[in-house]
C-alpha cells in the first residue's frame, strides 16, 4: 500500500458563499470552533471537507463517464446517477449480487473512483480510502495549526504568508442583495392582462393607504414581493489550506486519485450562489507537486515526475471496459 497526501494553498478567485444557517433573511458563513493559545475559543470560517470531497466525487464521475463515452444525454438510470454523483443510498432490498464482496470488487474494477470514495450499494455501506480535510481559512486564529511550509510560503509580494496573517474577520464581509418586484415598474405593468393590471393597481393603492394610515396589518397584507437579503461571504483573495490523503493499492489507484484532483482543481467551485459569481477556488501552490500557471493549465496537477501522464492509465482502463460498464450501470441498485 502507498499513502498519497497532497497539501494545497487555495485562493478564492471569487467570493465564497458557503453558509451554515440563516436567521430570518441573513445567511451565516460556515465556521468551526478553534482553541487559541490563551485558552479562549474562536469561530473560524471554513469550507467543509464534505463540500471538498463532493467536489472530488463530481469531478471523478464526469471524468469516468467521459472516458466511458457516457456523457451524452439520457445514458444513466436514477440509481446509477445517484451512485456516481452522491455515493448511492441504502435500500431494503434489490439485486442481492450487489452486496457480495466479489461483486463489489468487480464494481470497483469497472469504476475505479468508487474504490477510493466508497459508497452505498443495496443494503451495505462501503467505506472509501480517501480522507479529505476542511479547507481552512489561513488566518491568525489558525496559525498554530498550519504546517510550517504554509506560513513560510512567499506570494508575489515577497513576504511570507506568516508575516501577512490577519484575523479571520478581515476575510469576511457582509453584503445585501434585493430581489425586485416587477409590478413596481410602471413599464412592466403595461405587459399585464387587463384583469391583472386592475388587481395590481388596487393592491398598490391599498399599500399606499396603509402606509399613510400607519396600519401595520393592512400594510403586511398588501406588501410587494420585493425581498432584501443579507449574507456573509469570504472575500475574494482569501487563502485556504487544504489537504487530501488516499491509501493506494495499485498504480491505477494513484492515477485515479491524480485524475480526481486535477479535474476538480481545474474548475473548483464550492458553496452557494454560484450563479452570481461566487465559489471559485484556484490552487496557487502545493506541497511536493507543482501547480501550473493558469495560462498553462491543461491539468492543474503536474505529477510528471511521479509517473505517466495524469489520467492516461485511468482513461485507458475505463475505455477498455465500456460495454461492461454500460451493462453494470443499467442494473446497479444504489
Amino acid at each position: 500500500m502507498e499513502i498519497k497526501r497532497y497539501e494545497f494553498i487555495l485562493e478564492a478567485s471569487t467570493p465564497i458563499a458557503h453558509h451554515s444557517e440563516s436567521f430570518g433573511n441573513s445567511a451565516i458563513v460556515m465556521r468551526r470552533k478553534v482553541r487559541q493559545p490563551d485558552g479562549t475559543w474562536r469561530q473560524v470560517p471554513v469550507v467543509t471537507g464534505d463540500t471538498m470531497r463532493h467536489g472530488l466525487r463530481e469531478a471523478a464521475a464526469y471524468a469516468f463517464l467521459d472516458a466511458a463515452g457516457l456523457l451524452d444525454e439520457g445514458q444513466l438510470g436514477e440509481a446509477a446517477l445517484r451512485l456516481l454523483f452522491a455515493g448511492g443510498m441504502l435500500t431494503e432490498r434489490g439485486d442481492a449480487a450487489n452486496i457480495k464482496l466479489d461483486h463489489f470488487r468487480e464494481m470497483c474494477e469497472l469504476c475505479p473512483p468508487l474504490a477510493l470514495l466508497g459508497g452505498c450499494a443495496d443494503n451495505r455501506m462501503i467505506p472509501g480510502r480517501l480522507a479529505v480535510d476542511d479547507a481552512i481559512l489561513i488566518c491568525s486564529e489558525q496559525h498554530r495549526y498550519l504546517p510550517d511550509w504554509v506560513t513560510e510560503w512567499k506570494p508575489a509580494d515577497g513576504t511570507t504568508v506568516g508575516e501577512q496573517l490577519d484575523t479571520c474577520r478581515a476575510s469576511l464581509e457582509e453584503v445585501q442583495r434585493v430581489r425586485m418586484d416587477p409590478v413596481l415598474d410602471p413599464g412592466k405593468r403595461k405587459l399585464l392582462l387587463p384583469d391583472a393590471a386592475v388587481e395590481v393597481s388596487h393592491r398598490l393603492a391599498s399599500a399606499e393607504g396603509a402606509h399613510e394610515a400607519n396600519d401595520a396589518m393592512a400594510r403586511d397584507e398588501s406588501k410587494s414581493s420585493m425581498m432584501p437579503r443579507r449574507f456573509e461571504r469570504m472575500a475574494q483573495g482569501s487563502l485556504f489550506y487544504w489537504s487530501a490523503t488516499c491509501n493506494c493499492y495499485s498504480e491505477l489507484d494513484v492515477d485515479t486519485f491524480h485524475t480526481m484532483l486535477g479535474a476538480f482543481l481545474a474548475n473548483a467551485c464550492v458553496g452557494g450562489k454560484r450563479g452570481t459569481g461566487h465559489g471559485k477556488l484556484r490552487a496557487v501552490t502545493a506541497r511536493n507537486i507543482e501547480i501550473r500557471r493558469p495560462s498553462q493549465r491543461v491539468g492543474v496537477v503536474d505529477v510528471g515526475s511521479l509517473g505517466p501522464r495524469v489520467g492516461q492509465r485511468f482513461v485507458e482502463h475505463v475505455a477498455q471496459r465500456k460495454e461492461q460498464i454500460r451493462t453494470w450501470l443499467s442494473s446497479v441498485n444504489a
